[in-house]
């Protein structure tokens, strides 16, 4: 995978970061987080593909252990620091 999209990845692991999204709606994170993903994976080469997905997938999980993985119903609730 080329230097570009490793560092987009780091990015991404920043960005979810708790303290960027405190006051925000789950919704905002979403609508970044998805915006980014598609960035990236439009600026990836064919066979980068299979390794960004990975790394994409690694966020992701990450993403869901910080608690931002709500249910519809919840996507308009302000995010809070963690106790």
């Amino acid at each position: 995978m080329r230097d570009e999209l490793t560092i987009a990845v780091g990015e991404l692991y920043q960005g979810i970061r708790h303290e960027h999204w405190h006051g925000k709606t789950f919704r905002q994170f979403w609508e970044w987080f998805n915006e980014r993903c598609i960035r990236l994976v439009g600026s990836a080469a064919a066979d980068e593909l299979d390794e960004l997905e990975g790394e994409l997938l690694e966020v992701r999980a990450a993403i869901e252990d910080g608690g931002y993985a709500v249910p519809s119903d919840r996507l308009d609730e302000r995010i809070e620091p963690p106790m």
